[in-house]
């Protein structure tokens, strides 16, 4: 058993592990810190494109088979490495809403405390909201969007499947979040 397990350990990490550290670095890392998905999903499709179709394409025409199979390995690493770190994040996305609400709750206590709503979030400091909640599981936490035009409040935050292009928005006349792609 410990022969059997030698050689795996090799061939799926000794023989590999620049590979190990690359996903790592460009899928891991960006979730763990960020809490955003799109490196992950830029290897996974850059994987699904172009690395499954060379690893079928060298078993066709390279004669050196251990070389094949290490490509497959390297194929094999870096696609479920980045699809873990891509449902680990959205599966975390979800608790962005619930995190969030802390927020939306002391915009309306202020709104009904003084009549009207918050000009910046700062005011909500230290009665309503002492500090801003974390609103997304990472190291660093993406900008809460809060701004008052015609007396109409917006709240919003980045959602992490796609930060810019994605995002929660609270809706004050319905009390709930909205998530928009």
């Amino acid at each position: 058993m410990t022969e059997f397990c030698r050689k795996r350990w090799e061939a799926w990490v000794s023989e590999i592990r620049i590979t190990w550290v690359l996903v790592l670095l460009l899928t891991v890392v960006p979730a763990v810190l960020f809490g955003t998905a799109i490196l992950s999903m830029m290897v996974l499709i850059g994987v699904v494109l172009l690395g499954i179709p060379t690893a079928l394409a060298a078993f066709l025409v390279i004669k050196d088979k251990a070389w094949c199979a290490r490509l497959c390995r390297r194929v094999v690493v870096m696609m479920v490495v980045s699809a873990l770190a891509v449902v680990a994040v959205l599966k975390t996305d979800k608790l962005t809403p619930g995190m969030a609400s802390p927020i939306a709750k002391a915009i309306e206590d202020f709104k009904q405390e003084n009549g009207g709503y918050p000009e910046t979030l700062a005011a909500l400091s230290p009665k309503h909201l002492p500090r801003l909640p974390a609103v997304r599981i990472a190291v660093f936490q993406p900008e809460v969007i809060y701004r008052v035009r015609e007396g109409r409040p917006y709240l919003a935050v980045p959602s992490a499947a796609g930060d810019s292009f994605s995002k929660y928005e609270y809706s004050f006349e319905d009390q709930r979040w909205v998530h928009y792609d």
